[in-house]
């Protein structure tokens, strides 16, 4: 389906998305130049120009221009898509999280429901280069307590209640965090910890952006793969 829905339709445009894909950021469409000429027989700068545009209306691309020099970037919501479609591997970063309970106070093994994933994928052999952990202050507070390790690379602590019913708020943070990390990493998403809002904007998020997630209360369970 997502090779279809591409219809990456020429060697120039492969260029192009690989370009990107390699960059993680936007490309100047002329660097491109001695690539694009070694497959085309006409002027590689109208190739150039031709299949990006094409590109762009189909929704993949995003440009900049200064001056008289263009820059295009792929836009979030398709870098993975684009990289199943052209069979480029990213290093894996795990969006997930833990949380704790006051009223279970001596329970502790919310706090370590990222480690579950982590190790679980491990058994899969996949390997989480990066790890994202969405809590709550209070969870925070008791995990750096507790000293659970590994430390995550990146934490946002948010309260409770937006977990509970701040639909708008937690799928902005949640995408503002894809749309950064996706040019480096393919993000799996755990919609194990939190809540049911939180696990169905993940799952929202992973249709839209063609990410893998997963539940791993017991056995690791892939939702989307």
């Amino acid at each position: 389906m997502v090779l279809r829905v591409l219809e990456i339709e020429s060697e120039v445009q492969k260029i192009i998305l690989l370009n990107c894909l390699k960059k993680g950021d936007y490309v100047p469409l002329a660097d491109l130049t001695s690539e694009v000429e070694k497959v085309v027989k006409y002027r590689a700068s109208a190739a150039l120009s031709q299949n990006a545009t094409l590109l762009e209306r189909k929704g993949f691309l995003e440009r900049r221009v200064e001056g008289r020099r263009v820059f295009v970037k792929i836009k979030p919501e398709y870098v993975q898509a684009i990289r199943i479609a052209l069979g480029y591997k990213a290093p894996y970063c795990l969006i997930s999280g833990y949380t704790w309970n006051p009223q279970r106070p001596d329970d502790l093994e919310p706090l370590k429901n990222y480690v579950d994933a982590i190790d679980k994928l491990a058994r899969e052999g996949i390997k989480v280069e990066y790890i994202v952990c969405l809590t709550t202050p209070e969870a925070q507070e008791k995990r750096r307590k507790h000293e659970v390790k590994p430390e995550p690379d990146e934490e946002i602590a948010l309260p409770f209640s937006v977990y509970q019913s701040d639909y708008l708020k937690l799928k902005r943070e949640i995408i503002s965090i894809i749309n950064r990390l996706i040019y480096q990493y393919e993000p799996i998403l755990d919609i194990t910890p939190l809540t049911k809002l939180y696990s169905d904007i993940l799952a929202e998020i992973s249709e839209k952006y063609h990410l893998k997630r997963i539940y791993h209360f017991g056995p690791l369970t892939w939702l989307k793969k």
